[in-house]
């Protein structure tokens, strides 16, 4: 998609300077043959014309050479910018790679430590650098997706929902989450599990939520859906809104907004439809309806635990 909008970009650069030049040859064709029409007539006390033959010539033949002239350097740094913007963004995307790699390490060394003074009592300070370990890997994967989403492509697959919402919970050990149901979808792995995080992570973040549940039963015809809720303060402000352009903060204690724009991106290019709003306790509700794969396996009963169907959430 992006190399076809490069191409046409140069291909509209090449027609204006074609329709340019030849509109200033045309002109100057035009304006010798005038000329050779007086001469024609042969008027009596007519001027002489070889003056005006030269200033049309030197006037035309500058201003077809400039044109063309402005052309090629528009050219040139039409070339030059997207040459400059493919350098940015593979840039970006290997900083933004060695920079996820570093904080996985970091978050493995974390929840190690974790696990070595589970016995000493709850320690805020690994707590603290486990939640602003993820929150920087989610702002990376954002950064990368915001990046790549005109551009990037995306891998289809079926994907057991129940997967990625025990991955939601490895994130979040603290957070009470429940899953009602299951089912198999088509979409891309990467895509979905950033969609499905950052809405968690709105919740947790900024509705301050401390449980978040997991609807999903059948939708419309070859679609599954998936109603996110939480028990957090939900948004007061206009839900049609929500989402749509990055850098918006629709409160005074909103975030950026790049969270939920990158969800409605995404599930646009999954052909997924989305929709915000207030649920019944006043907490935060996304409704996702997500295409079903071709084979479905729907679980009925209520998933409290990542590996445990009877087990609670909360960890």
């Amino acid at each position: 998609m992006k190399k076809k909008r490069n191409r046409i970009a140069i291909v509209l650069v090449g027609l204006w300077v074609a329709f340019t030049v030849t509109l200033a040859g045309w002109w100057l064709v035009f304006g010798l043959r005038q000329l050779d029409l007086i001469k024609s007539l042969s008027l009596q006390g007519a001027p002489d014309l070889h003056r005006y033959y030269q200033m049309l010539m030197w006037e035309g033949g500058v201003l077809i050479a400039s044109l063309i002239g402005g052309g090629l350097a528009l050219f040139y740094y039409a070339r030059r910018e997207q040459k400059r913007h493919a350098q940015v963004e593979e840039f970006f995307a290997a900083f933004t790679h060695d920079a996820k790699t570093s904080l996985a390490s970091l978050r493995l060394q974390t929840e190690a430590l974790r696990e070595d003074f589970a016995n000493t009592g709850p320690s805020p300070l690994l707590d603290r650098l486990l939640s602003d370990t993820l929150r920087l890997q989610l702002q990376l994967e954002n950064s990368l997706f915001l990046v790549n989403l005109s551009g990037g492509k995306l891998f289809f697959e079926p994907i057991k929902l129940s997967h990625r919402i025990d991955a939601l919970r490895h994130h979040w050990p603290d957070l009470e989450i429940t899953r009602t149901g299951d089912g198999l979808v088509t979409a891309d792995a990467r895509a979905l599990e950033s969609v499905l995080t950052n809405l968690v992570h709105n919740s947790v973040t900024h509705g301050r939520a401390t449980s978040v549940e997991i609807e999903i039963k059948d939708g419309p015809a070859g679609r599954l859906h998936l109603r996110l809720s939480d028990n957090g303060s939900g948004f007061t402000g206009d839900f049609r809104q929500l989402g749509g352009k990055p850098l918006v903060r629709h409160t005074r204690h909103s975030g950026s907004g790049v969270g939920l724009y990158i969800v409605r991106q995404l599930a646009r290019r999954m052909d997924c439809a989305i929709d915000f709003g207030r649920g019944s306790n006043g907490g935060f509700v996304a409704d996702l309806e997500v295409p079903r794969a071709q084979a479905t396996q729907t679980e009925s009963g209520t998933e409290r635990a990542p590996y445990e169907a009877t087990a609670t959430g909360r960890r």
